[in-house]
């Protein structure tokens, strides 16, 4: 038993040492000035790559954005000096009749998947939904849906190619695009060109951090117009064709790079390869029930390595746990699941770490 012991936990040591996806959530109450304010945060880890959405809400259950970190919609993607895409609010849409996401309304629900490989999260409001997804076996993308059943307006992107600073002397943002350079200035807003098939972007910097940039693919035959302008961030609106309700893209960047021979690069070579990437994404697959079964027979060997009390307890657990996994298969409810799936490795986690201890 202590040899199976041994082995079970040495097995459980090397699947933690990887990074996993997961979703941590936190709620707590803010008093400020004597009004009772709720605090959401929702923390995504993707296999390579971060997303933060904040909510501070108040007691009419509306959003409340008086001070700095009462919202958020960030994503760390190439971070490097507080830039590459927005770490503070990287996207935003409008729907034809107005109705904004995701600062105008508190999130209604927040849903984590993984699959076998990649993982996903999902962002609901009154109006819309955003899907935020990457894929295990490429660091360099993240690929984002945007859902407006009535019909999208505009898509607005955020980023701060190499950086957030703004003091800065003599730095220009500029954007790549149908073999054209666009440059960027503070608040003036200017038009690009749609250019039929030709659906990929880059942004670079001269004067300032020049290694480091951003790339974009996005679908170009649901785009009527695209304008751009800089505020701190670079922000690319997509205006969208009468009748499209979803808009995707993928978002990239470079770092430590030649900016001129990267963003050729990618222009010619890899963009190509890239939209293709999109369009094949699936975003409502099926979630990998196989690793909860995997899981599951690591838990039950550390288990059985057990006694006593404690044994009872992890015995109790375990039984809740698996009916509630068996619940959202059988319903094929996916955020029951990776809810399920996540407190099986929570469980894991604290048996495999109190059997260590046991061993040393």
């Amino acid at each position: 038993m202590k040899k199976m012991m041994i082995f079970a936990c040495a097995a459980l040591a090397a699947v933690l040492s990887a990074r996993e996806p997961s979703m941590k959530v936190t709620e707590k109450v803010i008093d400020r000035k004597g009004v009772k304010l709720t605090q959401k945060e929702w923390v995504v880890k993707f296999h390579h790559s971060e997303l933060n959405l904040k909510n501070m809400i108040g007691t009419d259950g509306k959003l409340v954005q008086k001070a700095w970190g009462d919202f958020f919609l960030g994503l760390r993607h190439g971070t490097i000096n507080n830039g590459s895409w927005d770490i503070w609010n990287f996207i935003s849409a409008t729907g034809v009749k107005g109705a904004g996401i995701p600062a105008k309304n508190p999130a209604e629900r927040v849903a984590f998947v993984r699959f076998t490989d990649s993982s996903c999260v999902n962002m609901n409001w009154k109006n819309g939904e955003i899907k935020v997804l990457q894929t295990s076996g490429d660091a360099k993308w993240v690929y984002v849906k945007v859902i407006i059943p009535e019909g999208i307006r505009q898509v607005t992107l955020l980023l701060r190619p190499g950086g957030a600073h703004t003091s800065i002397k003599g730095r220009e943002r500029w954007i790549r695009y149908n073999g054209k350079d666009f440059q960027s200035e503070f608040f003036k807003t200017r038009s690009i060109p749609v250019a039929a098939n030709t659906d990929a972007m880059a942004f670079y910097n001269r004067n300032y951090s020049e290694k480091n940039g951003n790339f974009l693919v996005f679908e170009s035959e649901k785009i009527a117009r695209i304008n751009y302008h800089t505020e701190n961030p670079v922000n690319v609106v997509f205006y969208a064709k009468p009748g499209v309700k979803e808009l995707n893209f993928a978002l990239g960047y470079f770092l430590n790079q030649d900016s001129e021979e990267a963003v050729q690069r990618f222009l010619v070579e890899q963009a190509p390869t890239v939209r293709k990437s999109l369009d094949a994404i699936q975003w409502d697959k099926a979630p990998d029930f196989s690793e909860f079964a995997r899981n599951a027979e690591q838990v039950k060997k550390l288990i059985a390595g057990l006694s006593g009390a404690e044994k009872a307890k992890y015995e109790k657990d375990f039984a809740e746990i698996q009916k509630e996994y068996e619940t959202a298969k059988a319903a094929n409810d996916i955020p029951a699941y990776t809810k399920a799936l996540e407190r099986l490795r929570k469980l894991q986690k604290t048996i495999g770490s109190s059997a260590l201890g046991d061993l040393m």
